[in-house]
């Protein structure tokens, strides 16, 4: 037997997290159940936060991410996919950097 990978098992924690409280946030603060034609800033301010932190940190990079990534149905998928692409590059970036 090897090590356990305690960083995924925290990581996969803060993940549900940050889902649990992206999907309260958003049932909260939208009753519509109908995507709405903006961006939310405070679901854009964690996903471009996780994004930029994933390398650096990846439990708290996915509780950043988990909170678009949770959101009600329709709302949070500009968000989300945004931040993925900046922890892309930021991957990127960091692995390629020598």
């Amino acid at each position: 037997m090897g090590e356990v990978p305690y960083m995924l098992l925290y990581s996969l924690i803060t993940l549900v997290i940050g889902g649990f409280l992206g999907l309260s946030y958003s049932y909260k603060k939208y009753t519509k159940p109908y995507v709405e034609k903006k961006l939310d800033p405070v679901a854009l301010a964690c996903s471009i936060i996780g994004g930029l932190i994933f390398p650096i940190n990846l439990p708290l990079s996915l509780l950043f991410l988990g909170f678009p990534f949770g959101m009600r149905p329709g709302y949070g998928q500009a968000e989300l996919s945004l931040g993925i692409i900046l922890a892309f590059i930021s991957y990127i970036l960091i692995a390629f950097q020598n």
